[in-house]
């Protein structure tokens, strides 16, 4: 996870599929077909925010509660 001083934590891919309890694949497919905004591309990749990691999962029909994940921070 990415701290931005003043802003809101922003979810790695890895951060983001473990938050999510899916796959790096589902996260991947999500952003393609358009699900899962990215908040900004990094390098090669995207970084998310926990509410669109969110609104994506309840548009999706995803229930986070039923599952025992919890976001680990790195760093």
């Amino acid at each position: 996870m990415i701290h931005v001083p003043g802003g809101v934590p922003l979810y790695q891919p890895m951060d983001a599929q473990v938050y999510c309890n899916v796959s790096a694949q589902s996260i991947n497919r999500w952003r393609r077909e358009g699900w899962l905004k990215p908040a900004a591309a990094v390098g090669r990749g995207y970084v998310y925010t926990k509410q669109a990691l969110d609104e994506c999962l309840h548009t999706l029909g995803y229930d986070r509660r039923d599952t025992n994940v919890e976001v680990i921070q790195h760093g």
